[in-house]
């Protein structure tokens, strides 16, 4: 077929962009819930994930391991609204929620 080379994975929905999506709301979270709430350790080690996800290519991740991630930082902040509260919930951004 001589389009091959344009046809696209279905399941391909850049998968970085995905990742670096989880790990920046997770630094920004631990920016808004103040200094000390998330262990450092772990502040830093996603920092060190987001800055190796620019080596990262889509062709070398796959989907469930994205859904686990997004599923986890999901989690993640349903146990913070569960634990500040739903009236006390903190906008990370003023985008569309997904």
């Amino acid at each position: 077929m001589i389009f091959k080379r344009f046809l696209h994975k279905p399941d391909r929905k850049h998968f970085r962009l995905r990742v670096e999506s989880c790990v920046d709301t997770i630094l920004e979270l631990d920016q808004r819930l103040g200094d000390g709430k998330i262990k450092p350790e772990i502040v830093e080690q996603f920092k060190r994930l987001r800055d190796s996800l620019q080596y990262v290519t889509d062709d070398s991740v796959d989907e469930k391991d994205i859904n686990r991630i997004e599923e986890a930082t999901n989690h993640l902040l349903q146990e913070v609204r569960r634990i500040v509260g739903e009236n006390n919930v903190i906008a990370l951004h003023e985008g569309i929620a997904h």
